[in-house]
């Protein structure tokens, strides 16, 4: 039985793309026919996707092997699973989102779209006709709402987390500062408390008037006049 892609509305509960069903059964026969030689279809969508996506448009270390593997699997899997249509966009959703975060630009899946279209030509060259290619263009374009839309979801994400962290660091900066300037403020009450101390009074109040010895407020008091504090 045909894919039902083109039947339930996707989130959002706009219609981006329906299929008719002879677009559908076209899909869905030719995707059942690559899906024979699944190894076929990766390499050579591999071959193609590098041959079309420039190099400089993907971050440095950007595995293309990995993405076209992801990438193959995934549609061959839309293209011939019976889930329901909102199952498949959340799939979809979440491949887009795995690609941003790992460098994909949203700009380049006009070139996968065109490799799709030659690999399917390639290696369907017997059957292959105008409507086949027509019915691969219109289930990209299904396809690539999802993966932009996935993209777009993990670079929103991204942004909130990165704001979270600067709030979160500036609310420890401020309160680094706070716990700075108590401290410093009780520094500067203590040296007060310190410097209005009368040293005579404590003086004599630690001696006892009845002891012939030298007590220690006379001892403190002879320090202090010895050696008055600094200014």
């Amino acid at each position: 039985m045909a894919s039902d892609l083109g039947h339930e509305m996707p989130p959002g509960g706009t219609r981006q793309h329906t299929f008719d069903p002879g677009v559908l059964a076209a899909i869905h026969q030719s995707a059942a026919l690559l899906a024979r030689d699944q190894d076929a279809f990766i390499r050579q969508f591999c071959y193609d996707v590098t041959s079309l996506v420039p190099e400089a448009s993907v971050p440095p270390g950007f595995d293309m092997r990995a993405f076209c593997d992801r990438m193959a699997q995934a549609l061959l899997w839309v293209a011939l699973t019976e889930r329901r249509p909102r199952l498949v966009a959340d799939t979809l959703r979440q491949l887009g989102a795995q690609n941003w975060y790992e460098g994909f630009p949203d700009s380049q899946y006009a070139s996968v779209a065109h490799a799709l279209i030659q690999t399917v030509h390639y290696l369907s060259a017997n059957i292959w006709s105008t409507s086949t290619g027509s019915a691969w263009i219109s289930f990209f374009m299904w396809v690539k709402p999802h993966l932009v839309a996935g993209a777009q979801d993990a670079a929103a994400r991204e942004a909130a987390a990165r704001e979270a962290a600067a709030r979160e660091a500036a609310a420890q900066r401020a309160a680094a500062e706070r716990e700075a300037a108590r401290v410093a403020a009780l520094s500067r009450n203590h040296t007060k408390v310190v410097g209005d101390v009368n040293i005579e009074r404590v003086a004599s109040l630690l001696d006892d008037d009845e002891d012939d010895d030298v007590g220690l407020g006379q001892i403190m008091l002879g320090m202090t006049r010895k050696n008055p504090p600094k200014p």
